[in-house]
């Protein structure tokens, strides 16, 4: 029975080990209020089958204001994330997901991924505090602007240098009318652009035909509702992705 009970503490033991690697690390030298990496930077791209990691640092208010009243921040909550990758999961620190006012937290997301595709995440938060000593009304919001792209080949670098399948962006970005899509790839072949609106409809597709190094091709935006988007290339096993803004005409 002794025996049993010490291979089960030790079982417990290894997987409390477990979830507290899969935690992330704080970083205090962050002094500026915010959520880290802004949109400009996004997140990295993944991989079918690799592990993934990525974490996404924050910085919580100390006050702010509601209707002009002076609001001091009790916490920030952190209610879900939602639209990750098959595969993929996410865990706080703090490991409640509730950040004090004035504190540096993150959010570790991780995994195996098992599906290919760009996938829009939506963090859902929740802020907490007072005025004048009585508690404020909760006041929700979502961070809409990040995500995944996750490639299905895993011998292939989206994220690299020139000489591997990578996307420069756009320009203009914001963009109105037009917008000339960089891309670089090793070697020639057919391509297809695509654009995704902030809930994974795809508005826009085009083929065309891009030869070893950097390319750029225009596309024409007259018929796109201006808002925020996700621009892909893909060349029949990967697919690239970057964030881009379509403004009003």
């Amino acid at each position: 029975m002794i025996k049993r009970l010490l291979i089960a503490t030790a079982i417990i033991t290894a997987a409390s080990s477990g979830m507290t690697n899969a935690q992330c690390v704080p970083d205090p030298t962050i002094t500026v209020p915010g959520i880290y990496p802004d949109s400009a930077t996004g997140l990295v791209s993944g991989v079918v089958g690799v592990p993934y990691n990525e974490v996404i640092q924050a910085k919580v208010l100390t006050d702010t204001s509601l209707n002009g009243l002076p609001v001091i921040i009790s916490n920030i909550t952190l209610s879900g994330v939602s639209g990750l990758p098959p595969g993929l999961t996410y865990s706080c620190t703090p490991s409640s997901c509730v950040f004090p006012g004035g504190s540096n937290g993150c959010l570790l997301i991780s995994g195996t991924p098992t599906t290919a595709g760009t996938f829009p995440i939506v963090v859902e938060l929740t802020a907490n505090g007072t005025i004048f000593g009585i508690p404020a009304p909760p006041q929700t919001t979502t961070l809409d602007y990040y995500f995944i792209t996750i490639d299905v080949n895993s011998g292939i670098s989206v994220n690299n240098s020139a000489v591997n399948f990578s996307i420069a962006g756009n320009n203009p970005n914001p963009a109105s009318g037009y917008t000339d899509v960089n891309f670089t790839t090793p070697i020639a072949g057919d391509f297809t652009i695509r654009l995704f609106n902030m809930i994974g409809k795809e508005v826009l597709k085009e083929n065309i035909r891009g030869m070893a190094g950097m390319n750029t091709t225009r596309i024409n935006l007259e018929d796109v509702t201006p808002g925020v988007y996700m621009i892909s290339v893909e060349n029949g096993t990967s697919v690239v992705t970057r964030r881009m803004i379509v403004s009003k005409k």
